[in-house]
């Protein structure tokens, strides 16, 4: 690639070089960004909870308050309960849920949040109480299934360790 002189003495690019310079550091760009990448930012994938009957979420305006609530439900497999929460704009889709005490459980994790990083973590009690259960941090959009242990009867408390505004309240009775 040639420079041409300028007026003052300088050079300067032609406006073919300049676009060319311009599309090859375009794509540079974009292969930095992709390199070391082992799945994509997007994917489809079916629902893993199975249906319970009830209802579909709200279709309310995202700003509306609509706190909602899970009850525990079997497993296609009749062989445990199944908690579905999804995390999407930095929220959870559910405010509280309820599980059998003393009976283990699994939460299928939907992160619908594309790079961000959430988990699902549950305190006895209230925030800042003993650790009942940690689960993985990981980037969306992914699902992951934990498997809970059974918690004790009561009020406790979940959040998203990464971002704790994303908060709601676990019943086990």
């Amino acid at each position: 690639m040639s420079v041409e002189p300028g007026a003052g003495g300088g050079a300067f690019l032609s406006r073919r070089q300049l676009l060319r310079l311009s599309l090859f550091a375009g794509l540079g760009a974009l292969a930095a960004a992709c390199a070391g990448r082992s799945e994509p930012g997007w994917t489809y994938g079916p629902t893993l909870a199975p249906s319970t009957g009830s209802p579909e979420p709200s279709s309310a305006p995202s700003g509306a308050a609509t706190p909602a609530a899970a009850s525990a439900s079997p497993s296609a497999g009749g062989s445990g309960v199944v908690i579905k929460i999804v995390a999407q704009n930095i929220k959870f889709d559910l405010a509280e849920f309820s599980v059998p005490a003393d009976t283990p459980f699994q939460i299928v994790f939907d992160n619908q949040d594309a790079g961000i990083p959430h988990n699902v973590a549950i305190y006895q009690g209230q925030a800042g109480g003993p650790t009942l259960f940690k689960g993985e941090i990981f980037n969306g959009v992914k699902t992951v299934t934990y498997d809970v242990p059974g918690l004790p009867a009561g009020n406790h408390y979940f959040q998203c360790d990464v971002h704790p505004t994303m908060n709601g309240t676990v019943r086990a009775g």
